[in-house]
């Protein structure tokens, strides 16, 4: 026993000595003097409410496992003891009253003598043994004045388990018995102390033991874990008390200390209160390391938005007060800003390298990256890229290519992102089956499906092909009733060696189903029916996947809903469903203000005051009022859209103008009231009545006889109105289908009025997309003004043509027909022109759109020789499209490609329109 104390003694102090060094060598900061006693639990009481003092004693040890560790097991006990809130002896003081006593053999009796001596309260010793593969514990727990008979105390644990988890479960043990002995064993009440900041419910929420509950030490250390874990203290501890009503627990924490204030040191590229509004450690509350480590981890991921991907940021406390409070110091070290300098594809053989680089949106740094964005990089762009270069092989016939994860390497230069790729072999279309439910024959369904004309020429798999065949069957079932149908392509491939697979649709048509009711979530401005009225599928209605693609298409045209989807909802029947239709609303209300440019008024400033939604219910009223050096311009504009719920739309226009013609003024004070009704899905007849008072001032004394001779006082101009549109667009910006109108003006005659005019026009535009982000828009225009019993079409009723909303490049001093006598611009009665566009969504998020452009068109008076040689006029260039915060924004630069009417060619005119929004 002697030998085995002095072994004891010469570890601890080893131990002793390594926790003195490990103390000195402890960064002075917060953290590192933070104490994480994780385990702690139930701080013992006595009846008498003295705190007891334990001696252990060294076991009897009759197991293999337990011998090895057989000196160090006093020193494991006692702490997990000292971790339950008891005072214990210390080792070596146990050591040497042992070894002055010279005891070789321990009962109650001894054991009890040696607490005494010791100045404990009690003690414990026993044996440990292994029996079948279980450990087993004997100890005695014994009460130093002798009052009670030593209480055994059992523990058996798995030999797998190890002699650390038995040690636990006896101090458990041990622990529990003095709570027993504390009280009646039921929690009388629960206290938290030590609070000066924190409510108790942060601290009582966490705890699941309730007033009434048996006292558990488990379930209490599982408590006590959890309000470690909320991370605001640096110790938690569970006393007990006993009161005349039971046994109280009493929760005493020490918090962290309060974050008195927040600094940033070292930040350039990023402004300092962008970052502690992105972190949430705020002043004023509790350090927590948990949450700071968020916070850092957000900080970082600022920085990498900015390009700074070599950031770190290492946090300080600097204390205050004695400790309870302190100022948190986030100290950064943002390195140099990096950009992506190389995307590169390795391991392309088959493919042209350039056709797969051009799948990624990933890019190296350009001179427009401020435009598009590129040149930063996006972690998410990763993965899409990789889906994108796997799906572009996909599409030509390589059914078995592997890309692998991206390597990104950071350089001085700049990032280096690298995609591997292993290609493998390429397949060819064998043949293309349908099987499963068919309700048509198979010529019918190769109407829909382009994978088996493919297969007929030969060319390889594209999985892209195969996925819209898919879609396009399960469109015609559901357009059928069948909501449910599953179409399931099943390639197979040749085998032989043989690179070819025969692809079959599976389909599965499962029940047809009809439409219970129409539900609507999401609008808390629009009313049901403004929805509703909108939709092509209704109550009791056989299911149609037409029907429901249209009234989507219908609800984002609107214009109301950032987004409109619709979705079916099981009913428990197989033949029916409810069809739920989700919109996500937007800002209906606009106030625009700014500044604009045009050829003819030149610079000017104008603002809007508009509803696109009033009151929810689709009304559309709007303010509008401009002022510029060539016009003045106030409209009032208000328009029901369906009245009284029918198709009808009506609506009116109140207005008055000032246009200065160069030639002359004119003020203009009328009205317009319009109506609408709908000739089908996609067609609308429109009709209405103009009436407008104006006068012809501040002629010039040479103008043209044209203008003369309106110039008589006021006047009246009454025009009956009228239209055919058919619009199949699919969105308020549309990215497909096509809009055509053709509408007429009937001035004069049999309708009165001064001015006796009759107008042709003609509009078709088309929209094509290449592929996302890609579209091509053409645009096609005609006009024509005839005469109405009158010698003469007024000149205001002439087309003017020429800047940004029709031929780029030119002003109307360019194309607009002139008095071959006076030289005044008198407009054209036959105008025509046409617009090329290709659209580059270079940032979605952004807005931000690139827009190549070629516009030819043309403007004569078909009426007089009022004009020059080479009528048609040409042009190209760029423009800009955003829309920013402030608005819609366009700015263009136009090149003309034909000489002006003096025989001169400009270099170039640019032009812009912008406006505020909110």
């Amino acid at each position: 026993m002697i030998k085995r104390a002095e072994r004891i003694q010469r570890i601890m102090a080893v131990i002793t000595f390594m926790a003195l060094m490990g103390a000195a060598l402890l960064p002075c900061n917060a953290f590192a003097a933070t104490r994480t006693r994780t385990d702690r639990a139930v701080s013992p009481t006595m009846a008498s409410g003295r705190e007891p003092v334990m001696l252990v004693l060294p076991f009897q040890v009759n197991a293999a496992q337990a011998d090895k560790v057989s000196d160090e097991l006093p020193e494991i006990l006692s702490q997990r003891l000292i971790h339950r809130g008891f005072k214990t002896v210390p080792i070596p003081a146990m050591l040497r009253l042992l070894e002055s006593r010279k005891i070789s053999t321990l009962d109650v009796k001894s054991v009890r003598s040696l607490a005494s001596a010791a100045g404990a309260t009690h003690a414990v010793y026993g044996s440990i043994s292994e029996v079948g593969g279980i450990l087993s514990i004997d100890a005695r727990l014994v009460e130093t004045s002798g009052e009670r008979s030593a209480r055994p105390l059992f523990v058996e644990q798995s030999q797998n388990v190890g002699i650390t988890p038995a040690l636990e479960e006896l101090a458990n043990r041990v622990s529990g018995e003095f709570v027993r002995a504390s009280g009646s064993g039921v929690v009388a009440g629960i206290e938290v102390r030590g609070l000066k900041v924190l409510d108790p419910e942060v601290v009582l929420l966490r705890v699941n033991t309730r007033k009434g509950d048996t006292i558990d030490t488990a379930a209490i250390d599982r408590d006590v874990n959890r309000v470690w874990e909320l991370g605001y203290f640096s110790d938690v501890r569970v006393l007990t008390e006993s009161r005349p009503e039971g046994t109280v627990l009493i929760y005493a924490v020490a918090e962290k200390p309060r974050i008195e204030s927040i600094a940033v040191e070292g930040n350039s590229g990023i402004d300092t209160e962008d970052i502690t509004s992105a972190i949430s450690s705020k002043s004023g509350s509790i350090l927590n390391e948990k949450l700071l480590a968020d916070d850092l981890q957000k900080v970082i991921e600022l920085y990498r938005k900015k390009g700074y991907y070599l950031a770190k940021v290492t946090p300080r406390t600097d204390m205050r007060q004695g400790g309870a409070s302190a100022a948190l110091v986030l100290a950064i070290d943002e390195g140099k800003k990096l950009y992506v300098s190389a995307v590169k594809v390795e391991g392309v053989k088959t493919l042209d390298e350039g056709d797969v680089a051009d799948q990624l949106l990933l890019a190296p740094r350009s001179i427009i990256s401020w435009i598009t964005g590129t040149g930063v990089l996006k972690e998410e762009l990763l993965e899409r890229d990789s889906a994108a270069i796997s799906s572009y092989y996909l599409n030509h016939g390589f059914l078995d290519v592997s890309v692998g994860t991206a390597k990104v390497n950071y350089t001085d230069d700049g990032i280096e992102v690298i995609f591997p790729v292993a290609e493998g072999p390429r397949y060819k279309l064998g043949t293309v089956s349908f099987s499963g439910d068919l309700i048509d024959t198979d010529e019918r369904l190769r109407t829909m499906t382009a994978l088996d004309k493919l297969a007929a020429k030969q060319e390889y798999f594209n999985l892209s092909v195969m996925q819209d065949d898919a879609k396009k069957l399960t469109d015609y079932y559901a357009d059928y009733g069948y909501a449910f149908t599953d179409v399931n392509p099943r390639p197979k491939k040749h085998e032989g060696g043989e690179y070819v697979v025969d692809i079959t649709y599976d389909i599965e048509k499962k029940n047809k189903v009809f439409v219970r009711r129409v539900i609507i979530e999401g609008n808390n401005k629009t009313r049901d029916n403004v929805i509703l009225r909108e939709m092509r599928l209704t109550d009791g209605d056989q299911f149609e996947g037409s029907k429901l693609r249209r009234s989507t298409e219908r609800l984002n045209k609107l214009g109301y809903f950032e987004v409109a989807e619709a979705e079916l909802v099981p009913t428990g029947k197989e033949d029916e469903v409810d069809l739920k239709v989700k919109v996500k609303e937007k800002p209906t209300g606009a106030l625009m203000g700014g500044v604009g440019y045009s050829t003819f008024s030149s610079f000017g400033v104008s603002g809007t005051l508009s509803e696109r939604n009033l009151w929810g219910k689709g009304y559309n009223v709007s303010l509008q009022a401009g002022v510029s050096g060539r016009r003045d311009a106030y409209t009032f504009a208000f328009t029901n859209p369906h009245l009284n719920d029918t198709a009808l739309s009506v609506g009116f226009d109140i207005y008055h103008w000032r246009d200065d013609y160069i030639d002359y003024t004119k003020r203009t004070t009328g009205g317009v009231l319009r109506f609408a009704y709908p000739l089908g899905e996609y067609t609308s007849l429109g009709w209405g009545y103009r009436l407008d008072q104006y006068r012809l001032y501040d002629l010039d004394d040479d103008a043209s006889n044209l203008i003369r001779r309106y110039a008589t006082g006021d006047r009246i101009s009454s025009v009956a109105l009228g239209r055919i549109t058919r619009d199949t667009t699919n969105r308020e910006r549309p990215t497909d289908g096509n809009i055509d109108r053709l509408a007429v003006e009937y001035g004069g005659g049999w309708i009165g009025g001064d001015d006796d005019f009759i107008t042709v026009s003609a509009e078709h535009q088309t929209y094509f997309q290449i592929k996302p982000n890609h579209i091509l828009h053409g645009r096609v225009k005609g006009s024509a003004i005839f005469t109405n019993g009158s010698p003469e079409v007024p000149v205001f009723e002439r087309f003017w043509m020429g800047g940004i909303d029709s031929v780029r490049g030119y002003d109307s001093r360019d194309i607009v027909p002139r008095d071959q006598e006076t030289g005044d611009r008198i407009g054209g009665t036959r105008m025509a022109f046409a617009n090329l566009e290709y659209i580059w969504s270079v940032s979605t998020d952004l807005g931000v759109n690139l827009v190549p452009f070629f516009d030819i068109g043309f403007n004569i008076d078909a009426d007089h020789s009022y004009n020059w040689d080479d009528e048609i006029k040409k042009s190209f260039g760029l423009e800009l499209r955003w829309r920013s915060p402030m608005g819609d924004l366009r700015f263009s630069y136009g090149i003309p490609l034909d000489d002006n009417r003096k025989g001169d060619r400009d270099s170039g005119r640019f032009e812009f329109s912008m406006g505020q929004f909110f």
